[in-house]
């Protein structure tokens, strides 16, 4: 029997021609019509499909390599029609040869889209396209999702159609959901099609970062910003609320509250951002407000006005006082603070229009003056530093006020006994309009301050104490008489006051109903004749004549002042040690002064002290 060598079939399949462009055999056409061994090119599909034939498919045999086929005996290939049938040898093929486990590989197809151009199956088939590095249902695309897409060319957005498009594209997507500027970029720019913080300051929502300068939100002090006016980019810009109001940038550096923006002062600069009637910058608000205080005004004469609006006083308007040498009695002579006048009588006289602020400084004894000041209503101010005292002697008064409108803050009247020379600390004469005290001290006087009926008066934050029996006509007093303001509508107003130890009545008043308001009396021969007291004055008696007002109460308890400052309160380790008046007034929406006679501000706590002095350890 003749044995047939089978050959391996890696070298039984039929070779195909080599198509440089294609790189697998799934798909063909016409220009492309050749397919794998087994396969046969379906045009009208164009798509490589199993070759088979009409009786079906052949089974296929798993043949193992090398293996010899028996097919003995020969046959007689002849092609003599004469000859007689050929008998074959039919023994059976010995199978036991045969690898029945073999399978044929006959190609796993390649489902992979041809190399056509644009054409992908990973996006690794996309790389270095214009088209795109991204592949999308066999398309090399721009994008997948926006973040594959270039915000600073103006093209955040990955469409619909898979390209990358400008923030104010219509219907831009990211993933088939609506894409919108957001995050540290919110806002879309039309104009070069990308996403940025803003393109106007209102886009800037921080106060500290409320300037839009190329689409960046900075504070006031960067480059391009300015709150004299604000632009982006050199256009106009309305501006944002949280700018602030003012035209002062506070330094981004600063480390304030109000760093990088715009404030109307800024403390750091001092006061130098506030002028006129608010002339101090708050340190919390960053606004200019009226001074309270002559320590605030930092520039000559150093002295607040707050009894005319709050403004500090200039250099310009100032006459200076100052009993020390070198001083002058001239009032001619030059004055400045380096060469005062030596006497306030003298002051007076240089009174102008355009100079109506006496600073007396200094603690040595000054004398007795009058004031004649006309009928003007322009008011002339007399501010005392540095505890400076009026020694009073054989005079008629202290300070005698004749005409005018006289505000007075900080001096002492001390007079020299109970001699009937003397005259009372301070008087007013029916022809003065106007006269305002406050933080004065009227003590050893005969009568500490007299008023007669006429002149509208404010006395606030004043003792008056020690004074002997002074007299106005046939009524008497010790600590103060008040007359009757001509004018109804003139302020008549005794508030906030200590009236203590006078040999006299502690306050009389010249008709019922004028108001003792939150003071306190202590005065062992009486206390009030004609006036009411108000629920916050603190006494022990409405004698002999004085009416108790709704709400007041008498309290008998002694002042309890303090033994190391005069007619100054105390606190002690109990109530029964503390002075009555302290936190007396529990009620702070009434009228209070912002000082006590001392400067120190009211309210200590949540309470009011009555009387002249404020409480402070």
């Amino acid at each position: 029997m003749r044995k047939l060598l089978v050959v391996s079939p890696l070298f039984l399949v039929l070779g195909v021609g080599c198509d440089s462009t294609r790189r697998d055999f799934t798909y063909c056409d016409h220009d492309y019509s050749v397919c794998a061994q087994g396969f046969r090119c379906d045009l009208k599909q164009e798509l490589c499909v199993p070759d088979v034939d009409a009786g079906g498919p052949d089974a296929v045999i798993p043949i193992e390599a090398a293996t010899t086929i028996d097919l003995a005996p020969s046959i007689d290939l002849g092609s003599d029609s004469a000859d007689a049938p050929i008998t074959v040898d039919a023994t059976a093929i010995d199978t036991s040869i045969v690898d029945v486990n073999q399978v044929v590989d006959l190609f796993t197809p390649d489902l992979r889209v041809p190399d056509a151009a644009g054409t992908c199956s990973t996006d690794s088939d996309c790389t270095g396209l214009a088209v795109g590095s991204y592949c999308v249902n066999n398309r090399c695309v721009a994008c997948k999702t926006s973040s594959q897409c270039n915000n600073t060319a103006g093209k955040p957005f990955c469409s619909a159609e898979n390209t990358c498009v400008s923030c104010s594209s219509a219907g831009s997507l990211d993933g088939g959901v609506s894409a919108v500027c957001s995050g540290t970029t919110p806002t879309c720019n039309a104009t070069t099609g990308s996403c940025v913080q803003c393109v106007k300051n209102g886009d800037c929502p921080t106060a500290s970062k409320a300037f839009c300068v190329q689409n960046q939100c900075v504070g006031c002090d960067s480059p391009g910003a300015s709150c004299a006016g604000s632009v982006d980019g050199g256009v106009a810009d309305a501006g944002s609320g949280a700018m602030g109001a003012g035209t002062v940038c506070v330094p981004s550096a600063s480390g304030s509250a109000k760093a990088g923006q715009c404030v109307v002062c800024n403390a750091g600069n001092g006061n130098n951002d506030c002028s006129g009637n608010t002339p101090i910058c708050d340190e919390t608000t960053y606004t200019c407000k009226p001074c309270t205080s002559d320590s605030q005004c930092t520039s000559a004469p150093g002295v607040c006005m707050f009894q005319s609006g709050g403004r500090c006083a200039t250099d310009a308007e100032t006459i200076y006082v100052n009993n020390v040498g070198g001083c002058s009695n001239t009032s001619t002579s030059t004055n400045s603070a380096t060469t005062p006048f030596c006497q306030i009588q003298t002051g007076l006289t240089a009174v102008k229009t355009d100079k109506r602020v006496i600073l007396v400084k200094g603690s040595s004894a000054l004398l007795p003056f009058s004031a004649d000041l006309g009928s003007s209503t322009a008011q002339v101010s007399i501010i005392g530093q540095n505890s400076p005292i009026i020694l009073v002697g054989a005079a008629n008064a202290g300070i005698e006020l004749i005409t005018g409108n006289l505000y007075i803050r900080g001096l002492t009247v001390q007079g020299a006994g109970n001699s009937s020379a003397n005259g009372p600390g301070i008087q007013v004469d029916s022809g003065a309009s106007f006269i305002a005290l406050d933080r004065c001290i009227v003590n050893g006087n005969r009568g500490g301050l007299l008023i007669n009926d006429g002149p509208g008066f404010d006395i606030v934050n004043s003792i008056l104490a020690q004074n002997r029996a002074g007299s106005a006509g046939a009524a008497l007093f010790g600590g103060a008489y008040l007359g009757n303001p001509s004018s109804t509508s003139a302020i008549h107003r005794f508030w906030f006051n200590t009236v203590a130890d006078n040999d006299q009545l502690g306050v009389t008043c010249s008709v019922k109903g004028q108001n003792l308001d939150a003071c306190l009396l202590a005065d062992t021969s009486g206390e009030v004749v004609n006036c009411t007291l108000t629920k916050w004055t603190k006494s022990s008696t409405t004698s002999p004549t004085g009416v108790a007002g709704t709400g007041f109460t008498a309290d008998s308890n002694p002042p309890l002042f303090s033994s190391a400052k005069p007619y100054h309160l105390s606190s002690g380790a109990t109530k029964a040690a503390t002075s009555p008046c302290k936190d007396f007034i529990t009620d702070t929406t009434v009228a209070f002064p912002l000082d006590d006679v001392d400067g120190d501000s009211r309210p200590n706590g949540t309470a009011l002290d009555c009387g002249a002095d404020e409480y402070w350890p």
